[in-house]
């Protein structure tokens, strides 16, 4: 009978403990479950609160102006809207699920859970997708917002600048704050855009910003340089060309062709257009403008200083001109006389032809320089190309000018040979004769051979010298040289025998002062007595030294001066 209780006892605790275990197991499953159904909702929660919808709404108005962003939204919109098909299509499941979980299987509610968290997975995969192309666009807002606050500073800077610099831009400074209204009323605008997600306009606006912001940097540098050249260096550009075109009209001056005056007024009117230009801030060509037109004015005057210059050279030019045209009538006359009247004697070229041809060449000349000289006075047309003719005017005269001058000189070295000739013929005559005199009046008592040949020598060459002279035609070549080598004889020849004559006349002062002193000293009489030997053979320099150092033995400080003064 125990045995029987304590079987039924150990049977009914091992049901209990069977159900015991059933049901903890089943509790540990369902907590699991509940466990695992939570996450999902984690998960799904996380999905579902993207706020998509709001993105998709500010991409939407951001890619409003552009066609390509549109259709890349409008792609992705159709993609949201699926996958917010898909979303609650999750939430159903899980909701069938939580309602489920008493009443399934824990098999069953596991594969539900399982498939469940797959589609999940793929709706996450889809969100974040969206999600990141929706963010990019958030990007560019942010960027947009930088964009705007780093134009506001740059306002800031560019306004303080700008008003800093008043006095200095005064000209154009209602036109700088002109266009700092205009910034302000597009920071405004851009502002309204960003609000009603309007991005494109906003970006607009601020580039628009941006550019007028640099516009005025640029303007507020160029306008003290501009001002200075358009009030001040371009107008005494102006000033002093018109006084220059002035004074070349009253010089009389040809300048028409130049059209000064309707340049001027160009510039002129261009400047004026500028300064008002500058007034409204803006500078754009102005610079360019400014530089053409002072290029312009230099260039001008220097066209009106050439044309001054040639007006100048021309009159110079031609002035010359005339004075050689006098020159060549003067030359002409002179070489037409003496060819006429010497011809023959000098044996000159035949110069009928030519000097024909120069008389009329002279009274073109003439009239070519007449010519030249009106087109100057009535101002008819440019004095540069009036330069060019009395350029080749002077020329030609320059030509047949020194054509005329070779013939001249030719005359001139025929007529002053024979002139010359003439001349040194009687300066010879009058040389040799004072030579015979010499030599008979002092009646050296011996005079060398050499010297008498020499003598008959310059006697023949007097001779040859009129025999050359009285030749027709006269050889001027033959003449010249002739009297180039008798003068050199002739006049080498007296001066030897002005020495020969001079030191006999030295020695015989020497030997009557040397007279005295014969019976007082012996050696004194014998140096004389030699001295006088040595004179009569003609050994004039051996006399000439023995008779002084005989002197000098008495008197060695001042034999010479004792001999003169004894003279």
């Amino acid at each position: 009978m125990k045995t029987e209780y304590l079987l039924i006892s150990i049977a009914v605790l091992v049901t209990i403990t069977l159900i015991a275990i059933f049901v903890t197991t089943r509790k540990t499953r369902k907590k699991n479950l509940r466990k695992q159904l939570d996450e999902l909702y984690v998960r799904f929660n996380s999905v579902k609160t993207v706020p998509l919808a709001f993105k998709l709404n500010k991409a939407q108005a951001m890619a409003r102006r552009n066609e390509e962003m549109a259709a890349s939204v409008e792609n992705y919109y159709a993609k949201y809207e699926e996958t917010e098909g898909h979303i609650n299509e999750i939430q159903d499941r899980l909701g069938d699920i939580d309602d489920s979980m008493n009443t399934v299987s824990y098999k069953e509610a596991l594969q539900m859970l399982e498939d469940a968290s797959k589609q999940l997975a793929e709706c996450e995969k889809e969100v974040a997708e969206i999600d990141g192309f929706l963010e990019e666009f958030s990007k560019k807002e942010n960027i947009q917002r930088e964009y705007s606050s780093k134009l506001k500073e740059k306002y800031r800077v560019v306004k303080t600048t700008i008003n800093k610099n008043a006095q200095l831009l005064s000209i154009a400074y209602d036109g700088f704050v002109a266009k700092l209204q205009e910034c302000e009323e597009l920071f405004s605008s851009s502002e309204e855009m960003m609000y009603s997600s309007d991005y494109g306009a906003a970006q607009d606006d601020l580039e628009k910003i941006e550019e007028l912001l640099e516009e005025i940097k640029t303007n507020a540098n160029a306008v003290p340089k501009l001002v200075k050249d358009t009030k001040g260096v371009l107008p005494l550009m102006l000033d002093e060309t018109k006084r220059e075109l002035a004074l070349t009209r009253q010089r009389g001056v040809y300048i028409e062709h130049l059209d000064i005056e309707n340049k001027l007024n160009e510039i002129e009117t261009s400047l004026n257009a500028d300064i008002k230009e500058l007034s409204s801030a803006n500078t754009e060509g102005i610079k360019t403008r400014v530089a053409a037109a002072k290029d312009e004015l230099n260039e001008l005057n220097e066209r009106l200083a050439e044309e001054n210059k040639a007006y100048k050279l021309t009159r110079e030019t031609n002035d010359r001109a005339l004075g050689h045209i006098n020159d060549m009538e003067k030359v002409e006359n002179y070489v037409r006389i003496a060819y006429d009247n010497d011809s023959a004697r000098f044996g000159l070229e035949n110069l009928n032809e030519v000097l024909k041809k120069m008389r009329e060449n002279i009274e073109r000349y003439k009239e070519k320089y007449q010519n030249i000289n009106a087109d100057l006075s009535d101002c008819v047309k440019p004095a540069s190309e009036i330069l060019d003719e009395a350029q080749a005017l002077d020329t030609d005269i320059d030509a047949d000018l020194k054509t005329l001058y070779s013939y001249k000189s030719t005359i001139d070295k025929s007529t002053d040979g024979e002139t010359r000739a003439f001349t040194q013929l009687a300066k010879l005559q009058l040389v040799v004769s004072e030579v015979e005199t010499k030599l008979a009046e002092y009646a050296l008592p011996s005079i060398d051979e050499s010297y008498k040949n020499d003598l008959k020598r310059s006697r023949k060459y007097i001779a040859d010298i009129r025999e050359l002279i009285s030749q027709i035609p006269i050889d001027i070549a033959a003449l010249n040289s002739l009297l180039d080598e008798a003068i050199d004889f002739i006049y080498k020849f007296y001066n030897n025998i002005n020495n020969v004559v001079g030191m006999g006349i030295m020695v015989e002062n020497a030997i009557v002062f040397g007279n005295k002193y014969r019976s007082t000293y012996p050696e004194i009489d014998r140096e004389l007595s030699k001295a006088e030997f040595q004179y009569l053979n003609g050994e004039y320099t051996k006399a000439l030294k023995t008779a002084i150092s005989c002197m000098e033995t008495l008197f060695p400080e001042n034999a010479d001066e004792k001999i003169l003064e004894n003279a």
